[in-house]
């Protein structure tokens, strides 16, 4: 997970490991490829490899839940019908909307798009996936709706997930490595049941508030 109080540099980092943003200095390196260094390949490869859950779930309006779950199926050239159906219906599964597959997104709920979200990032099997404020916004109901579902992913999936969050209720429950940012620049990396521990003041500040 990642920390640290508003523009403390987590969309940034986020950015980079998507190879949006390339760094001002040093390098980026996942699975011993440097990001803005590799071979077109490589880059191609490791940048497949990841997948993003944006806070608002950025739904396409205009598209079924099929359609938008199988968008990034299209996009990387697979065009077997019956090998998009299997993977969508899998990824609605995973998250417990299968019935939604011909529904719009204005006929969901908040928590039910930010559920399709999800599965969008499912659908093509990625390494890494980044969630982006999983639960902002939502209601406790669903906020836990939506935990539990990511809960279930990262114990039967083999994504290495990586979320970025400001909901400290809920760290226990997204993983137990935290990284913690201010101004660019890491305070603390580690267990997440020693983070409290740390004699920063500006970590200490964070969870006072």
């Amino acid at each position: 997970m990642i920390l640290g109080r508003s523009g403390s540099g987590k969309t940034v980092l986020t950015k980079s490991l998507l190879g949006l943003f390339p760094p001002d200095d040093g390098s980026i390196v996942v699975d011993s490829v440097d990001l803005y260094r590799g071979s077109k390949i490589e880059l191609k490869k490791i940048r497949e490899s990841f997948a993003m859950v944006f806070q608002h779930a950025a739904l396409l309006d205009s598209f079924t839940v099929y359609q938008n779950v199988a968008l990034p199926l299209y996009e990387r050239g697979i065009l077997d019908e019956s090998v998009i159906k299997e993977r969508v219906l899998r990824s609605l599964q995973l998250v417990g909307l299968e019935e939604t597959i011909d529904l719009y997104p204005a006929e969901l709920s908040g928590g039910m798009r930010k559920r399709i979200g999800i599965a969008r990032a499912l659908v093509y099997e990625p390494e890494y996936l980044i969630f982006d404020e999983p639960v902002s916004g939502l209601d406790p109901i669903t906020a836990a709706e939506t935990l539990f579902y990511i809960e279930a992913i990262s114990k039967t999936q083999n994504a290495s997930i990586l979320t970025i969050t400001h909901d400290l209720h809920s760290l226990p429950r997204l993983g137990n490595q935290v990284l913690f940012m201010d101004n660019g620049e890491m305070l603390y990396y580690g267990p997440i049941s020693e983070i409290t521990k740390v004699d920063d003041d500006t970590i200490r500040r964070y969870f006072q508030a």
